[in-house]
């Protein structure tokens, strides 16, 4: 795969670690009311320049997350003006189900009204929860006034399966099963927000302030959540727990070297979380929103993901009516929010055409 010139100036960019032709602005933007902070990223080029909002997923450092923010200055890079407002609700890691739109239609708005930026619309970028979301956000008629194209990085497509892959780490696609070592950070998330509204589960606020609090910390830190760095942490939080909730807090957040949790407890527990989810907040499910949408979609997933597997983003292609325009790229070079461990030289080779093909095909939507 021939990369365009786009994608050129992108691929330059992001093996530089990001250093390109643009600059940086900071700014607020106004979201549903609220004065946010942003970051823009503007081209050094003399013509107006295709204009992306980029939603930044459930993590602590939102839009200075390392990884997001070398691939926004690449995309700067190629030649893009690029608006990244944090979502205060998703840097507490709540899942706010409103942010994706009212951030899309106030960057978009901002974006619009700036000289840098080509008329006649813009596109939306969204990393892992704020994937879907932005898919969403896209099935709305007065979202799509004003944007062109959604790119997906790493969403999910049926709440069961992610929720169950979250606990199991089992996935399927065409009747085929797979099977990751899942990452413990998503239960985290999923506790921290939903464990109360569990009934059985509901007088243990404190499994779910450890929760939250072990998902803050691994965000703050950086290093993965399935690091031993974490379990004095788990140790400190599981002994002020009674034993019951230690029995739970055992499958949500095991010591490194802890034996399986009982198979059985864990798909219970995952079960139950699937109805809390779907009662509490019913608009996690993107299903009844897709027969809605209609423009330009680009779903890319890493093959290597650990949070959400690959399958959900193959699910979400197969769900898409006739009238998106749905391109689709699974790729071995990325987990969830970095690169992939070792790879072969000619699976790397193999990988690189895919994910070239991938950029042309998001960069050429606006």
């Amino acid at each position: 795969m021939i990369p365009t010139l786009r994608t050129a100036r992108f691929l330059r960019t992001y093996l530089r670690d990001g250093a390109g032709a643009f600059r940086e602005e900071e700014m607020f933007v106004e979201v549903a009311g609220e004065r946010r902070e942003a970051t823009l990223y503007l081209p050094d080029r003399p013509r107006p320049a295709p204009g992306w909002v980029v939603l930044h997923g459930l993590t602590v450092p939102g839009r200075r997350h390392k990884a997001m923010t070398r691939f926004v200055r690449s995309l700067a890079g190629s030649g893009a003006a690029v608006l990244v407002p944090d979502v205060p609700t998703w840097r507490e890691l709540r899942l706010d189900l409103e942010a994706a739109r009212q951030t899309i239609a106030a960057g978009a708005h901002v974006l619009a009204h700036r000289p840098e930026v080509r008329p006649g619309g813009v596109g939306a970028i969204g990393f892992s929860f704020g994937a879907t979301q932005a898919i969403m956000a896209f099935a709305d008629p007065g979202i799509r006034r004003d944007l062109k194209a959604v790119v997906s990085f790493g969403g999910y497509a049926d709440v069961r399966r992610m929720v169950n892959s979250l606990f199991t780490g089992e996935h399927e696609w065409d009747g085929r099963t797979e099977h990751v070592d899942p990452d413990p950070y998503g239960r985290w998330i999923m506790a921290g927000n939903y464990l109360t509204r569990i009934p059985e589960f509901g007088g243990m606020e404190a499994v779910q302030r450890g929760a939250h609090a072990l998902a803050m910390e691994a965000g703050r830190r950086g290093d993965w959540s399935w690091d031993p760095v974490y379990d004095p942490m788990k140790a400190d939080i599981r002994r002020t727990l009674s034993p019951a909730e230690q029995k739970v807090w055992d499958v949500l957040a095991p010591a490194t070297d802890a034996a399986p949790a009982d198979p059985t407890l864990v798909r219970h527990i995952a079960d139950a979380f699937v109805t809390a989810l779907l009662e509490t907040d019913p608009g996690l499910d993107p299903r009844p929103r897709l027969a809605d949408l209609r423009g330009r979609i680009v779903l890319s997933h890493g093959r290597a993901d650990r949070l959400i597997p690959y399958t959900e983003t193959l699910r979400l292609q197969s769900l898409m009516p006739p009238a998106v325009d749905t391109s689709v790229a699974i790729t071995g070079l990325f987990a969830h929010s970095s690169h992939a461990g070792w790879m072969h030289p000619m699976d790397r080779v193999r990988e690189a055409g895919v994910f070239i093909r991938l950029l042309n095909q998001a960069l050429a939507a606006v």
